[in-house]
């Protein structure tokens, strides 16, 4: 009787950890489709917006999400350092991205400015690479606060934003 009731609880706590387990994966892949959704529309809408035609829609990497699980936390400043040396971006609010849009739309006629404005320091560099098509992305287990970059004054009045996470772009 008591190896039974034994087996009986191993047998459904194993169930309960499968279950949990299955939701989890279901998150995380529920949460990898939707930021390519989100990066894909990005790059489409500024595509129209700065009339750029050879804009590559991205596709998930798993092996690029395993590298930027790597840079953990907005928060470590050696992480920090280390992802600028890859083409990343944070995942910033809308709003911003948005209002970026709708600049390059407004100014898509004056490319060399647009291109002079939209360079390797540009908050937006890495995920608008009309190149780039693969993307993995790191969300953090808490939100994070960032100050926006100054020069994007020029755009937006967003003076600081939250960012979910980041994402590094492929191929290198």
């Amino acid at each position: 009787m008591h190896v039974s009731l034994g087996l009986s609880t191993v047998v459904l706590l194993f169930c309960a950890q499968s279950a949990f387990s299955s939701r989890v994966v279901k998150r995380s892949e529920d949460l990898r489709q939707q930021v390519l959704g989100e990066l894909n529309e990005f790059r489409a809408k500024y595509a129209e917006a700065a009339q750029v035609s050879n804009m590559n829609e991205l596709t998930y990497d798993m092996e690029l999400e395993k590298e930027a699980s790597q840079y953990n936390s907005c928060h470590d400043k050696e992480s920090i350092n280390r992802l600028e040396r890859e083409p990343h971006y944070y995942l910033y609010k809308e709003q911003l991205e948005n209002d970026f849009v709708e600049y390059a739309a407004l100014h898509r006629n004056d490319t060399k400015g647009l291109k002079r404005y939209f360079g390797n320091g540009d908050m937006f560099f890495a995920v608008l690479q009309p190149n780039a098509n693969k993307v993995g992305c790191y969300h953090f287990t808490s939100l994070c606060v960032h100050k926006v970059w100054s020069p994007a004054a020029i755009f937006t009045d967003v003076k600081r934003s939250t960012v979910r996470g980041w994402c590094i772009f492929g191929p290198k």
